[in-house]
Order: C-alpha cells, then sequence, then structure tokens
C-alpha cells in the first residue's frame, strides 16, 4: 500500500483529486479497476486514502488485503472446495456500472490502468492470485 500511495501522489489537500488515476489490480487475466472516489475519502478540501497499510512479517507476509473499497465495487465467492476466489462487478441499486471497472487483459488494445502501466515501465507484473 505504501508503493501504491506513493505511485498516485495523491494530495492531502485535494489539490489533484479530479485528476487522480484509476487503480487498477490485475487478476487472473482481467484488470478490477477502482476509480478515485472509490479510494479516496474527500470532503472536498481533505482527502484521504480508503486503502490500509497492513504489516504481516514473514513467512506469512507480506500481504495485501483488497480491503472495503474492492470489496464494495467487486461480488466476491470464495469457493473453499476447489480453492478459488471469483469476482464479478457488483450490482448496487440507484447506482451506475462503470464499464470500465473490468477489463479482460486479451482484450486490451489501449492503455492499461495507471499501476499496470507503471509495473510494465519498471519491468515487473502486477499478477494476483484467483480464479474467474
Amino acid at each position: 500500500v505504501t508503493k501504491i500511495k506513493a505511485l498516485i501522489n495523491m494530495d492531502e489537500g485535494c489539490e489533484n483529486y479530479h485528476s487522480l488515476p484509476r487503480l487498477g489490480f490485475l487478476i487472473g487475466g482481467r484488470i478490477f479497476n477502482l476509480a478515485s472516489s472509490e479510494y479516496v475519502n474527500s470532503d472536498g478540501s481533505n482527502c484521504e486514502y480508503s486503502l490500509m497499510t497492513l504489516d504481516m512479517p514473514p513467512p506469512k507476509g507480506p500481504i495485501f488485503l483488497f480491503g472495503v473499497p474492492f470489496l464494495q465495487k467487486f461480488f466476491t465467492v470464495y469457493d473453499q472446495a476447489n480453492h478459488r476466489v471469483g469476482f464479478a462487478l457488483a450490482k448496487h441499486k440507484g447506482r451506475a456500472t462503470e464499464p470500465s471497472s473490468l477489463v479482460d487483459t486479451g482484450a486490451l488494445a489501449g492503455p492499461t490502468s495507471f499501476l499496470s502501466r507503471q509495473r510494465s515501465l519498471r519491468g515487473g507484473n502486477a499478477t494476483g492470485h484467483g480464479t474467474l
């Protein structure tokens, strides 16, 4: 989370709130995007990340928990018998669905999410675990 926050570089006074990028997580060949309004709490004059750091020492860590912003946006199914997790775009009554929230990387022809671009520039990858 510390690295994500450094890459995004949000101003706590909300000066750059409307220009913050989507935050994308690549899992099982799909990019799950969060808009800035989903990972930043803002009252107009103060901004804070809704992402929290979890410091888990080895051998179990480091780990990352998606938490409330991700779990509110994406419906999650836990298949314990087959050791799988599935995700789908959640539908909330009275809220429009953002079509670019879930992107199949096999169909990508244009720019990807912010973190995926950053990782590819650094020569790393943004893979995660899960089955869809």
